[in-house]
């Protein structure tokens, strides 16, 4: 009853944040119990964690085909056949309780092998499909966003060596895996990729202030410059919905290269 009257005060804004949310969290309780179900089928057949691990990166580079031909939905669908392997390999560790250190190592490489192919999918649809000007500016764009993936995890790794944690900044893997899927869904990757160039390199920059005021014993200030708000948080669905938003109608304001 409380809670329901402060969401009315709030006004209409904070009712569909609240909304938002929910939702957020109902789908993703769906999809935990849909992953972890196939899970439970991939440990009945016998198939090892690391094998499903190692999956997800051949997968993802079949994405090179689609984006070749520029078909841009169908390498989005790739992408998220490949997401699934990307959950499912930790769901079937935690069920079989076959967790492993090396298992662990395992799979942070698989991610940077994923990510990669990801980008160089990018260029390849570059490569063949834009010209002249546009070209060199979406080039530029792909550099900047490949920098920022690479820096983002290894500022994070480097702190946590020196720091117990270095998780700040909105950017994180998830995200960008989904703007890269959305973009190509919607047909929208030159979206994607001002999206990535600024926010891969912000989250960098965010890690090394953060990092910078721990190593010296002071107390990080600017939650929203820092971005410490946690996934499902009203911030993040806003922000989520506004990137969102702009990767599906962006060729209104930016034309497609």
């Amino acid at each position: 009853m409380t809670v329901k009257a402060n969401t009315a005060r709030q006004g209409p804004g904070a009712f569909l944040i609240a909304v938002a949310v929910g939702a957020a969290k109902a789908v993703a309780t769906v999809f935990g119990f849909m992953r972890d179900s196939i899970a439970r089928g991939i440990i009945r057949v016998g198939i090892p964690v690391n094998a499903v691990t190692l999956l997800g990166p051949v997968v993802v580079s079949t994405v090179f085909i689609p984006m070749v031909y520029g078909t841009q939905w169908l390498a989005g669908l790739v992408l998220i056949a490949a997401g699934a392997f990307d959950m499912l390999d930790g769901a079937v560790a935690r069920i079989s309780r076959g967790s492993t250190t090396f298992g662990g190592f395992l799979d942070s490489v698989s991610d940077r092998y994923t990510d990669f192919l990801m980008l160089f999918g990018i260029l390849a649809f570059l490569l063949n499909h834009a010209q002249g000007t546009n070209r060199r500016i979406y080039l530029a764009l792909w550099a900047l966003t490949t920098i920022g993936t690479a820096t983002t995890s290894y500022i994070r790794a480097r702190a946590e060596t020196e720091i117990d944690e270095c998780k700040v900044g909105f950017m994180e893997r998830a995200e960008r895996t989904v703007t890269i899927i959305i973009g190509l869904l919607a047909g929208n990757v030159h979206i994607t990729l001002w999206i990535l160039a600024l926010f891969t390199n912000l989250i960098s920059i965010q890690r090394i202030f953060y990092a910078r005021a721990i190593m010296q014993g002071r107390r990080p200030e600017g939650r929203f410059w820092l971005w410490r708000y946690p996934r499902l948080s009203p911030p993040h669905a806003i922000m989520c919905g506004s990137l969102i938003a702009l990767l599906i109608v962006g060729h209104l304001i930016i034309p497609r290269p």
